[in-house]
């Protein structure tokens, strides 16, 4: 899979576009991230688009053989802009796009398969937020809080910066992230915990107190109930990804500049 950076206006909204091209597997695992996905997949003969909405456990969903697939994965709250329903009904679901767009994908049908995937993408979302331009909301300080503070966060903390309830906090985390905001502090510890395990320097123990959990046995439970498996068993299983990984990285500092 290749992964590739948004033009700089739009980064505030998109985390990276990815294209896999001619996909040889038959199955792919999502992983919780907290992201809404625009997926377009596509072959000879027929087009489709799908949004993948964010997920709370690992899952496995099926992949046409020889199919490509072109995505847009949109950052935690921010796919608000760009779609017409709320966060909480994609949460461990996927949906035909084009009726919940409030854009239309047609001047990328034709162009699918020229190239140049991320401009056609950037000029289409960049046209979209000329028309309607995207107005910043409380929640998105307390989303970028979490971020930033790497999950290690008080909940309640999180509300007194809302300034509202934890109810109400929970409620609106709900309608634009399409979690809670404690599981996507848990998320956001957990994505730090793959990035890490990307470095086969690093003991387990020492990821552990990086991520700021009490001690390895904690990170391994938090990590079993996100990955369904183990920090052990997922670095084992990944190494070839995390290869393909840093190429993906050289890629995307080369990409738009």
């Amino acid at each position: 899979m290749q992964t590739f950076l948004p033009s700089r206006c739009l980064r505030p909204f998109v985390r990276h576009y990815w294209l896999s091209h001619n996909s040889p597997a038959t199955t792919h695992c999502i992983l919780p991230d907290g992201s809404i996905d625009l997926v377009v997949q596509w072959n000879g003969s027929e087009v489709a688009s799908w949004l993948f909405g964010t997920s709370t456990e690992a899952t496995d969903i099926s992949l046409g053989t020889g199919n490509h697939y072109l995505g847009i994965r949109f950052r935690p709250g921010q796919a608000r802009h760009f779609i017409d329903v709320g966060a909480h009904t994609l949460t461990d679901n996927a949906e035909e796009a084009s009726p919940l767009l409030r854009f239309s994908l047609e001047p990328l049908w034709d162009a699918l398969d020229g190239g140049l995937h991320g401009k056609m993408l950037d000029g289409m979302l960049q046209q979209h937020l000329h028309r309607a331009s995207p107005a910043e909301k409380p929640i998105d300080a307390v989303v970028d809080w979490i971020e930033r503070s790497r999950g290690s966060v008080s909940i309640a903390e999180a509300a007194g910066m809302y300034g509202k309830s934890r109810r109400q906090l929970e409620r609106d985390f709900l309608d634009l992230v399409g979690v809670s905001p404690k599981l996507f502090a848990s998320i956001v510890r957990f994505e730090q915990v793959t990035q890490q395990l990307r470095q086969p320097q690093l003991a387990l123990a020492r990821i552990a107190l990086n991520c700021g959990f009490t001690d390895q046995s904690h990170m391994t439970n938090e990590f079993r109930r996100l990955a369904g498996c183990t920090p052990k068993q997922y670095r084992q299983q990944h190494v070839a990804f995390f290869q393909d990984g840093a190429d993906a990285s050289a890629q995307n500092d080369s990409f738009h500049q």
